[in-house]
């Protein structure tokens, strides 16, 4: 298994910048005039596709975080102190300076949301239950995002700055990638497999990879069979119209090695810094350009 070169670094960079490139692209898209004639709207479209690349990733790491992580509430802290700080500056955007960033939801919330998710059902035990409370909350985002979509309304005492973006998707993508290890595990255990010897094999990887990547292509052909159901003028919980380009950041995950690779701390710190600062930057830039 050579070609499994890519390890958790690179996977983090490439996630990083197809973040970036779908957040600009919201913005060239708010500051167009909305049609594909218009090269700042289709430019801003084509970023935003390549953006759908980032949300497996970043699943991808979250549940490799809670996985290897010594103390998964200190990894969880990490996230909320980042959630936070992006919670604040768009409301202080949002209220005070400008509402272009309505829609412009965060994925931190799901990530976090999700993380707590998995935290609380790796204990397995009692408290294994509490797990209820963030999938409840999840589940209740995307029933009232589908009461919007039928009824082409919004909801305003449930402002977007609350809203996991990704909602059931997020949490139904990091459930399979996470259980994806059990699911590996048992088959092996079933066919006689000498388990502990089996996962350090690299061949134990590449099962791994390819049941994730199996899990995403089957949960991008429901997001595309939904795109023919009448759902309202409102999108559902996601951009339906772009979110299977999602589908090809299996081609990241395919070649995973599992390994941590580079990680200083420098770079962790870089890492949790890196969302809420490139969001100021690029809102402040469309701000002053186009104000």
């Amino acid at each position: 298994m050579k070609f499994l070169k890519i390890n958790e670094f690179i996977i983090k960079i490439f996630a990083f910048l197809f973040m970036t490139l779908d957040h600009i692209g919201i913005f060239l898209i708010n500051y167009s005039t909305n049609v594909f004639e218009d090269p700042m709207y289709s430019c801003g479209f084509i970023f935003r596709c390549f953006g759908r690349l980032a949300f497996p990733l970043f699943i991808l790491m979250l549940v490799e975080g809670v996985r290897h992580s010594k103390n998964c509430w200190k990894y969880l802290l990490r996230i909320s102190i980042v959630m936070s700080i992006v919670l604040i500056s768009q409301i202080i955007i949002y209220y005070f300076i400008s509402q272009d960033i309505e829609y412009a939801y965060s994925p931190l919330i799901d990530l976090f949301l999700c993380a707590l998710t998995l935290i609380l059902l790796k204990r397995k035990d009692k408290y294994s239950l509490l797990s209820i409370l963030p999938i409840a909350y999840l589940t209740f985002t995307f029933i009232v995002q589908l009461c919007e979509s039928f009824n082409n309304i919004k909801i305003n005492y449930f402002p977007f700055y609350i809203r996991p973006g990704y909602s059931i998707l997020g949490l139904i993508l990091s459930l399979l990638f996470f259980y994806s290890y059990e699911i590996v595990d048992k088959i092996a255990i079933k066919k006689g497999v000498d388990l502990i010897a089996f996962k350090e094999l690299p061949h134990y990887q590449f099962l791994i990879n390819v049941t994730q990547i199996l899990f995403l292509v089957l949960i991008n052909i429901a997001i595309y069979a939904l795109t023919y159901l009448n759902l309202g003028e409102q999108t559902l919980w996601f951009n339906n119209e772009i979110q299977t380009w999602s589908m090809f950041a299996s081609i990241l995950i395919f070649f995973y090695n599992g390994k941590r690779g580079y990680n200083k701390k420098w770079f962790q710190y870089a890492s949790y810094c890196y969302f809420p600062v490139h969001i100021i930057i690029i809102y402040f830039v469309f701000f002053l350009l186009y104000r």
